[in-house]
């Protein structure tokens, strides 16, 4: 249910439309071509009320697309109000749409100060509100020159009525709903762990009163989506119990120590991170903090290219959404393009990042894909070829490196892919092809005797006369 049927970008937002959620809006578009009508309204419920008419399954059809269309319409542009704010704080963001609603993925999301997290929020209820407010004063407008057309009123009656009608109920203090979003981290804000426990006890209360109606109306639509409403209140105050809620506060001692952890990663002192993630996975630390800290011990790990190791911690991740990047990277590592390439290609969809890109390419090119690596929009096959050069090289299989980095220099010559080939062939003991490529690298350029002499990987070659008669040649007179 959770697979994804296609993807397009919208703007800078790279958007994923589920299985689950073309099935959702489905059964939702079939009630409203189903439900109890009188022939003596308009189009469609004059045709739909008459099921003899040669007309009815052909509206039935049409409602249903309409309805479906109107609902993932809907939904697009309330993750669109989520996702742009999200990106003018400076999180890029990634939109699904999945079940009955949508999800915005903004990377680093979780350090969002509360104010920031409040307006993010708040922006996919206006934007829904928005959309309502639009088809409302269309159809008014359209109205006022003259009638609209059946469809046209139909669709922007329901359009106008839907937004609304959603935008109040999503604005309601119910967990999993903006509303209940907006007012824990309000009132967590204001009176700390005892803020969340009041705002996931008003969800509750509400949740109740909900389920009640919704049992008197015998509306069982509503009643399935109060008890999913009711479950999430039960996971977040178990997770309150427990210590590990609410997130991004000083709930439990050792989130500190894991923001700083995450902190050091991004100084750049691995050693540092590794060494406070390996002290936060213990049984000792809530689940959340152990995700946390296995999440930060994959990129270390990636960082020093045991792709191997860092599938293991990835694995242990529970409670968040692993960037497809991030295993598509340990994969390559691990020598498996073939579980790798579809998610460097949602990676690359998802992101518009040109390292990313250009990693996918030469994860295409190690696949034996080089035409498809080609065929991709905006790729440049030195950098592709550059990409598949570094991961044969991370993986110790220097042969393979040194001819990617040779493709890479043929397709765009450059000392520095000259002397990367010179360097893996060394590794690979091929002291002839490494004398080859250094020549072709002082020919492009190459001068920095220091580096080659105090290179590892040229450490072979140094005794060779070639080598030191091209040393002489590079350091001038």
């Amino acid at each position: 249910m959770c697979r994804v049927v296609f993807q397009f970008r919208l703007w800078r937002f790279p958007i994923s439309v589920h299985f689950s959620h073309l099935i959702v809006s489905g059964l939702i578009a079939w009630s409203f071509a189903q439900a109890p009508r009188t022939s003596g309204g308009g189009w469609p419920d004059s045709v739909l009320a008459q099921p003899g008419d040669p007309r009815h399954s052909q509206t039935v059809l049409l409602v249903v697309l309409l309805w479906m269309a109107m609902i993932s319409l809907s939904v697009l542009v309330h993750e669109l109000g989520h996702a742009t704010v999200a990106r003018s704080f400076g999180y890029p963001a990634h939109i699904q749409l999945i079940g009955l609603g949508g999800q915005t993925w903004a990377e680093g999301g979780e350090g969002m100060p509360w104010h920031q997290d409040v307006l993010h929020t708040l922006a996919g209820p206006a934007a829904g509100l928005a959309l309502g407010v639009t088809a409302g004063l269309g159809l008014l407008g359209w109205n006022a020159v003259g009638e609209a057309p059946a469809l046209v009123s139909y669709t922007l009656h329901n359009l106008f009525y839907a937004n609304l009608a959603w935008t109040a109920l999503n604005l309601m203090p119910l967990a999993s709903l903006d509303g209940g979003r907006i007012a824990s981290a309000v009132l967590t804000r204001l009176f700390g762990r005892s803020g969340f426990l009041s705002a996931q006890i008003l969800s509750l209360l509400l949740a109740l009163g909900f389920f009640i109606a919704a049992l008197m109306a015998k509306d069982f639509l509503l009643l399935a989506l109060v008890f999913l409403l009711g479950t999430r209140t039960y996971s977040n105050l178990a997770g309150w119990y427990r210590g590990e809620l609410p997130r991004g506060q000083s709930s439990h001692p050792l989130v500190a120590q894991v923001e700083q952890a995450e902190q050091a990663f991004r100084d750049g002192k691995l050693d540092e991170a590794e060494r406070a993630g390996r002290g936060l996975v213990g049984p000792e630390a809530p689940p959340m903090v152990r995700s946390r800290a296995n999440l930060l011990l994959g990129w270390v790990l990636l960082k020093r290219g045991q792709g191997r190791e860092a599938l293991a911690r990835f694995h242990e991740v529970r409670d968040r959404e692993l960037p497809p990047h991030a295993l598509a990277a340990a994969l390559s590592l691990s020598g498996d393009e073939v579980r790798a390439l579809p998610l460097w290609a949602q990676a690359a969809q998802q992101s518009g990042n040109e390292v990313i890109l250009h990693e996918f390419a030469g994860a295409l090119i190690r696949a034996g894909r080089e035409a498809d690596a080609r065929r991709l929009v905006g790729v440049r096959m030195e950098l592709a070829w550059a990409s598949a050069e570094r991961v044969y090289y991370v993986r110790g299989e220097y042969e393979q490196a040194a001819q990617m980095a040779e493709a890479a220099f043929r397709e765009e010559p450059s000392f520095s892919s000259a002397y990367d080939a010179a360097c893996a062939y060394s590794r690979a003991k091929q002291p002839v092809a490494a004398m080859r490529m250094l020549a072709l690298a002082s020919q492009n350029g190459f001068r920095d005797a220091a580096k080659a002499e105090a290179d590892p990987d040229l450490q072979g070659m140094r005794e060779l006369p070639e080598f030191r008669e091209w040393m002489e040649g590079i350091k001038g007179p």
